[in-house]
């Protein structure tokens, strides 16, 4: 190989996944980490919804793409039950604690859970159906996608679940607006993820839906 060649290689390996049209693999490797899931709004909806102060550095775990390739993987092998509450992105209070603040989970379900008459909480219109209490926000949406049946596609119903394991230190109805941000959020950027058909059904930006 010429010294030329091998400079040409050597800066092309460089600059691989670091061009400036934002479609870079860094770019979209970046996009599936849990850290970069949530806004800026979001993250002030975990704040509150756990009583982080803003004093206190959050930590995130979890890789978002992995999750939303496990899902596939198991849909595609014939077990789509074994995609139960697969870690999309935990939350903690800074760097020493073991339990997270907020943890973020999907599954593939079949249907929708039925809502029994005693359960705390509302119901609200948002993707097939959402729910949120002071420590819980779930967010049912039904995607369609290529990824599945590789590549053939299929309509699959998803279920995702936000949970807070903190105190909760704000009023039900706003616990209840951050809960719905905090899987809203994680529920569109999982939808893009998995490639889902008009992102799911779910709206462009959230704002506090009706109740149902």
């Amino acid at each position: 190989m010429s010294m030329a060649t091998g400079l040409i290689l050597a800066v092309a390996a460089c600059h691989g996944g670091e061009s400036n049209d934002g479609n870079s693999a860094s770019t979209t490797s970046d996009k599936g980490l849990c850290e970069n899931v949530l806004s800026a709004q979001g993250e002030e909806a975990v704040r509150r919804v756990a009583g982080i102060p803003d004093s206190v550095k959050m930590r995130f775990s979890g890789h978002a793409k992995d999750s939303a390739d496990e899902l596939v993987s198991h849909y595609d092998s014939g077990a789509p039950g074994e995609a139960h509450n697969l870690d999309f992105c935990r939350v903690y209070r800074g760097s020493s604690e073991v339990m997270p603040s907020v943890q973020v989970e999907f599954s593939l379900v079949q249907e929708v859970e039925k809502r029994e008459e005693s359960a705390i909480g509302k119901d609200y219109r948002m993707g097939v159906l959402a729910r949120a209490s002071t420590k819980l926000g779930v967010l049912y949406f039904e995607c369609s996608s290529k990824r599945f049946n590789s590549g053939a596609g299929a309509t699959v119903l998803v279920r995702g679940e936000s949970r807070s394991n903190d105190e909760v230190s704000e009023s039900e109805k706003a616990a209840q607006e951050d809960n719905l941000r905090i899987i809203y959020e994680s529920s569109r950027a999982f939808s893009d993820l998995l490639d889902c058909k008009s992102n799911a059904g779910l709206p462009a930006d959230f704002k506090m839906p009706p109740e149902l």
